[in-house]
């Protein structure tokens, strides 16, 4: 049985790529990477990289958006930036 998520040690938020406070993604780590309960299979950042790639920066662990509004968020940012 797998006890830990599968996408962790690509997770920009798991290896401190993505800037916050420390003490927030440490929680975050604990609470959905590393926890012996399965968390990760609750992480928005999990389930949108599972079925999409590469996960936005934008979304947290607890994010409430769902694919599609991650989807066309990811969008609007790509040509905000062009």
């Amino acid at each position: 049985m797998i006890n830990r998520c599968l996408f962790r040690n690509q997770c920009r938020l798991f290896n401190g790529i993505i800037n916050m406070p420390e003490d927030t993604r440490l929680m975050y780590k604990y609470h959905y990477c590393l926890n012996n309960s399965m968390q990760w299979k609750e992480c928005s950042r999990h389930n949108f990289n599972k079925n999409h790639g590469d996960c936005p920066d934008f979304i947290m662990p607890n994010s409430l958006m769902s694919n599609r509004e991650i989807e066309i968020r990811s969008q609007m940012e790509l040509t905000y930036q062009e």
